[in-house]
C-alpha cells in the first residue's frame, strides 16, 4: 500500500481508513480475527495515531472493536445483528423515500428496473459482491435525490456493514430470493404514486428480516 507523500494527517487518516476498509471488504482481514496497531503500523510503514485514528472511526461505525490486551476485533456479524442492522436501514430508509417521492420520475423508475435485472444475473454468476453493490445502486437511485446527507452516511455505513461482511452467510440466498420480487413491487407503488403504501413497504415488508 503506497500512501501520498507528504500528506496532512487528515488525508493521510482518511487514506488508512480507506485501506482498511478495502482489507475489510476482501476478508484480508477476517470477521473474528484479531490484528494490532504494531503490526499494522509496520504493515503501512505509518505511525500510529493516523492508523489509530482510522481504527477508531471504524469502530464507531461498527466494523471493529478496541479490546484491551487483545488487540482490534474485527467484529462479525450474528443474526441479532443483521435483523437489527435492517431494522434500523428500514426506517432510515423510508423516510429518504417519503420526502424525495415527488420527485422521483421516469428516469429514476427506469433505472431501478434496469438495475433489478442486472442483479439477477449476478445471481446466476455468483458474483455476490457485485450483486450487493447493485442493490446498494438501486436503492440510491432515489435516495441520491435527498438533501439529508447525514442520513444518507448512516444508510452508507450500514449497507456497508451488511453487504460486505455478509455475503458468505445462508441469510444471502434468502435475500436474493425475496428482492427482485420486493423491489418490482416498490417499483411499482412508486410508478402508481402511493407514497404512504410504498414507505410502509419499505419499513415493515423490504426491511425486516422474516425469514
Amino acid at each position: 500500500m503506497h500512501f501520498a507523500a507528504n500528506p496532512g494527517n487528515q488525508l493521510l487518516r482518511m487514506q488508512v481508513y480507506e485501506h482498511l476498509r478495502r482489507e475489510l471488504k476482501s476478508e484480508r482481514l477476517k470477521p473474528g480475527h484479531f490484528v494490532r496497531i504494531n503490526q499494522l503500523t509496520a504493515e503501512l510503514g505509518i505511525s500510529r495515531t493516523p492508523l489509530r485514528d482510522a481504527l477508531l472511526q471504524l469502530q464507531a461505525e461498527g466494523f471493529v472493536t478496541f479490546l484491551p490486551q487483545r488487540g482490534i476485533l474485527i467484529n462479525a456479524l450474528s443474526s441479532e445483528d443483521i435483523k437489527n442492522i435492517y431494522e434500523v436501514m428500514g426506517g432510515l430508509d423510508s423516510r429518504g423515500l417519503l420526502s424525495v417521492f415527488d420527485r422521483i420520475g421516469a428516469e429514476e423508475i427506469s433505472r431501478m428496473k434496469a438495475i433489478n435485472e442486472e442483479m439477477v444475473l449476478r445471481v446466476k454468476s455468483r458474483a455476490f459482491h457485485e450483486y450487493f453493490d447493485l442493490n446498494t445502486e438501486f436503492h440510491n437511485v432515489y435516495l441520491n435525490l435527498s438533501e439529508n446527507p447525514l442520513l444518507l452516511n448512516q444508510l452508507n455505513i450500514l449497507r456497508q456493514r451488511l453487504f460486505d461482511f455478509g455475503t458468505k452467510g445462508d441469510w444471502v440466498k434468502k435475500v436474493q430470493v425475496l428482492n427482485y420480487e420486493e423491489h418490482l413491487k416498490l417499483i411499482e407503488l412508486i410508478e402508481t404514486g402511493q407514497a404512504q403504501a410504498a414507505v410502509n413497504f419499505m419499513r415493515d415488508v423490504h426491511c425486516v428480516v422474516n425469514w
